[in-house]
């Protein structure tokens, strides 16, 4: 009776074990699963938030719009002005003289988790992970045989602003338009992005320019520039616009 007995004890013990482990299994996995799908959709409601950004934007400095206000939601992420961005232009004249275009732009950066980061630069959105990145948003340029046009949206805010875990306000209003370059007697043009998305720039760079006059590198570094030969009419436009983030 005493072997039947421990037998029993020793029968429920296991069962009992293997119904815990299964669950805890099960539990873990669950919520992992859950919170993947959470993130997921917290990344792709940002992406869709970016997206009207980058119109609302397209209002204020293509459009006219005095100015504009998109609403973003944060969920776990935080959003952020980050560090500026500086975009330079060389181009040289068919006479050896060279005009340049230097601009400082403050890029809108939301970073949600497992190091996914959006930002909204230079007129662009674009998209990095650990494994890369691409641009969501093409920036407001044009490269044709006969033509380049850089448009360089530069936003600016006096200070560095961060927000996490919240809905915000992100507004932004046109302080001023110059066009920097205007001609059809150039014979080069050098365009120089230092930036922390500069992968991301590099890639949009080398396939967004007709195939064949566009030489983009270092392949290495914290910069890409990329030289255009024989561009045609060359207009570089700068918009300067105004920046705030709101609760």
């Amino acid at each position: 009776m005493a072997d039947r007995a421990a037998s029993e004890v020793l029968g429920f013990v296991m069962v009992f074990a293997l119904v815990v482990a299964s669950v805890s299994v099960v539990s873990v996995g669950g919520l992992e699963s859950l919170e993947t799908a959470r993130n997921a959709e917290q990344l792709d409601n940002a992406e869709r938030a970016f997206d009207v950004l980058a119109d609302n934007f397209r209002d204020v400095h293509q459009r006219g719009a005095p100015s504009r206000a998109t609403e973003i939601s944060l969920g776990s992420g935080e959003l952020y002005t980050g560090a500026n961005v500086t975009v330079k232009v060389a181009a040289k004249r068919s006479d050896g003289g060279w005009d340049n275009v230097s601009r400082e732009v403050r890029p809108l950066v939301y970073e949600g988790e497992k190091e996914r980061v959006l930002s909204y630069e230079g007129g662009g959105v674009f998209r990095k992970n650990r494994y890369g990145g691409r641009a969501l948003v093409d920036p407001p340029f044009v490269f044709r045989d006969d033509r380049v046009l850089l448009t360089l949206v530069a936003p600016q805010t006096p200070t560095i602003e961060s927000h996490g875990d919240a809905t915000v306000l992100v507004r932004t209003s046109r302080v001023d338009r110059t066009v920097a370059i205007h001609g059809d007697d150039y014979d080069d043009v050098y365009l120089n992005v230092t930036s922390p998305r500069r992968d991301q720039w590099q890639r949009y760079l080398r396939t967004g320019t007709p195939a064949g006059e566009t030489d983009c590198g270092p392949d290495a570094g914290s910069y890409v520039v990329c030289h255009y030969d024989d561009p045609g009419r060359l207009d570089v436009v700068v918009y300067d616009l105004g920046l705030t983030i709101e609760r």
